[in-house]
């Protein structure tokens, strides 16, 4: 039994049960199709598409297996759900007449969410990633004072005044004719309040206004 934790907005969720007779625990067939509602965060009012009454739940393929249901919904904003909110299914099942009962908790999104905490479960790559991110420099292109050449362009918005600080690094472009072309910087100073680099050939002088990263 079980239900994903997370939809994604205007696509379906499925989620599902196995009952036991109470008494043996043994794999058994519900009296009835179980009931379910669903209700948003801790709203006393369930957002099923019969509400007030229980929407219910299906028989899973009975020629080979006993005491399975299960139920596909559709997650639409059309049918109340919201981005952010979690969703509560509760699940009512009586099994040789005694009622049981089991809940599952689900959290709606407009977009996939992004574990920031964690890259395929390791915290430590997470904090590698994010701490060479942090060094990763963003740039453009100035042709204000200078008109740039293949080995020689200006950024107004890198104005850092330690001269040589950036020699080594790599540049790569993010737009323009130049996109994703990448150049070591040979030299790099502070030339009338901009940035200067002189860097390996390009094939082209880069263009005013186009972006480049240094890592």
């Amino acid at each position: 039994m079980g239900c994903p934790s997370f939809v994604i907005i205007e696509n379906t969720l499925t989620f599902s049960i196995t009952t036991h007779d109470p008494d043996t625990g043994v794999l058994t067939d519900a009296d009835a199709v179980p009931d379910y509602w669903i209700y948003e965060d801790e709203t006393g009012v369930s957002i099923n598409a019969t509400t007030p009454l229980a929407d219910v739940m299906a028989k899973l393929d009975d020629v080979h297996t006993t005491g399975m249901y299960s139920e596909t919904i559709t997650c639409s904003a059309a049918n109340g759900y919201e981005h952010g909110k979690t969703y509560t299914i509760y699940i009512e099942a009586t099994v040789d007449g005694d009622m049981g009962g089991i809940t599952f908790a689900f959290t709606a999104y407009t977009t996939l969410p992004a574990d920031i905490l964690a890259i395929s479960t390791s915290t430590d790559a997470a904090d590698k990633l994010e701490a060479s991110a942090e060094t990763i420099v963003t740039g453009t292109v100035s042709w204000d004072n200078t008109n740039a050449t293949t080995t020689v362009f200006y950024s107004d918005d890198i104005t850092e005044a330690t001269a040589d600080h950036f020699n080594g690094r790599i540049v790569i472009f993010t737009s323009g004719d130049l996109t994703q072309q990448a150049t070591d910087i040979l030299d790099y100073e502070l030339d009338t309040g901009e940035g200067k680099f002189t860097v390996t050939t390009l094939t082209e002088a880069p263009a005013d206004n186009v972006t480049f990263v240094i890592v």
